[in-house]
């Protein structure tokens, strides 16, 4: 009994592995039929579960059988494209898409150790030769997919596009390196597309790459930030704020904003406070900077010196809605914390003391604060401050208006 059952089993073994060989064969027949998009799925679908048996997995040509119909596929569309026909642009661009990534599996396990114990390959010149072929396709079809907004497609299209001529596996049939001007745009555009398809590690890598080769939009690295901040990862968002502030400067002042309040989030005062001490040294006419040391002197509780940076920043930057508020409101805040030290005095003693101390802080703040909020009508803050320094101030007239614009 024991031998009939080993026996068996080792009958069914071998029916295992030829109907595995057989499936390859008759789906490399089925690929060879293919004439579209939908015939060419059909034939995916009859090949993958070879992609995972034992037998066949190993075997390169499991999966260059699929990645070189996907290839043929697509020329045979582009070719229709020449001739005035109107292929469906998304369909070439998927066959293509196909065509590499199971090219790329295929040459990953095409290397076999001879009887001699040396590497050889049987398809890898052939499929490098292929994908290196249709390298500048890649950029057409990652546009056509941005433009239909199939943006997981864009992003493995684009990120093909630029990391094909580096890749080490196609050896001497790799194309020529594309210019670094080049590479980092189609890594921004390959980086919005996964960022657009939620896939944020993706974007952030193509982010990175974009901006370790130099790219010379601002805005790439504020979406770079906006990606970090996604992932909720304190350490990019820092990473990214200090390349940004390095390649640009003040030209846009939040980069330098965005480092300085990780920092204070931190409580790592000390390098907050010797980041804006460099800055201000190589720029000491930058009211962006004295703003910022307002704003980290405030969090420290340093009142005082925070309505000094203030001033300085205000008297340097006049038209900054931002710095004009700031410094508004730390006279406002002065006001408040005279009053709050009245509370021995006599009606007659407080009276004198706010006519002389106090109200001309309020008459000096009020200024800062209407021109805050006339360089930018969106700070309501500002109006919220007015509104309560014309309430001091009997200002009835003043108050009405601000009321009025709350509304």
């Amino acid at each position: 009994m024991k031998k009939i059952s080993i026996l068996t089993l080792g009958l069914l073994a071998a029916a295992s592995m030829s109907a595995q060989t057989s499936l390859v064969k008759e789906a490399d027949k089925t690929f060879k039929g293919v004439n579209d998009y939908t015939s060419y799925m059909k034939a995916v679908d009859q090949i993958t579960p070879a992609f995972t048996n034992d037998e066949t997995k190993g075997n390169a040509q499991t999966f260059w059988i699929p990645g070189k119909a996907g290839f043929k596929l697509y020329d045979d569309m582009y070719s229709q494209k020449l001739i005035g026909k109107n292929p469906d642009l998304i369909q070439m661009g998927e066959a293509l898409v196909n065509g590499y990534k199971y090219g790329m599996m295929a040459l990953a396990v095409d290397t076999v150790i001879d009887a001699k114990g040396k590497e050889k390959t049987k398809f890898s010149k052939e499929i490098a030769g292929a994908i290196a072929g249709h390298h500048n396709d890649f950029l057409n079809s990652g546009s056509a997919f941005w433009d239909a907004q199939k943006y997981p497609e864009a992003y493995t299209a684009f990120e093909a596009y630029v990391t094909i001529p580096e890749n080490p596996r196609l050896g001497k049939a790799a194309p020529k390196a594309i210019a670094d001007s080049t590479a980092a745009q189609i890594s921004y555009y390959a980086g919005l597309a996964a960022w657009q398809a939620k896939m944020l590690p993706e974007a952030a890598k193509c982010f990175e790459k974009m901006m370790a080769i130099g790219y010379d939009d601002m805005a790439a690295y504020d979406y770079a930030y906006s990606v970090a901040f996604e992932m909720q990862d304190e350490g990019k968002k820092l990473e990214y704020s200090k390349i940004a502030f390095d390649k640009f400067g003040t030209q846009k002042p939040e980069f330098l904003q965005r480092i300085i309040s990780h920092y204070i989030t931190q409580k790592d005062y000390d390098t907050a406070m010797k980041t804006l001490q460099n800055a201000i040294a190589a720029d000491p006419t930058n009211g962006t900077y004295y703003y910022l040391l307002g704003v980290l002197c405030d969090d420290k509780g340093e009142k005082e010196t925070a309505k000094a940076n203030f001033k300085k920043a205000v008297e340097l930057d006049p038209e900054n809605a931002l710095i004009n508020f700031s410094f508004g409101t730390s006279l406002l805040q002065e006001y408040e914390r005279l009053d709050e030290k009245t509370g021995e005095m006599s009606q007659a003693e407080y009276n004198k003391y706010r006519v002389e101390n106090m109200n001309p802080l309020l008459k000096e703040a009020a200024p800062y604060l209407e021109k805050a909020y006339k360089l930018d009508d969106t700070m309501t803050n500002a109006l919220n401050n007015l509104k309560i320094i014309y309430y001091n101030l009997n200002d009835g007239e003043n108050l009405q208006r601000v009321e009025k614009l709350l509304l």
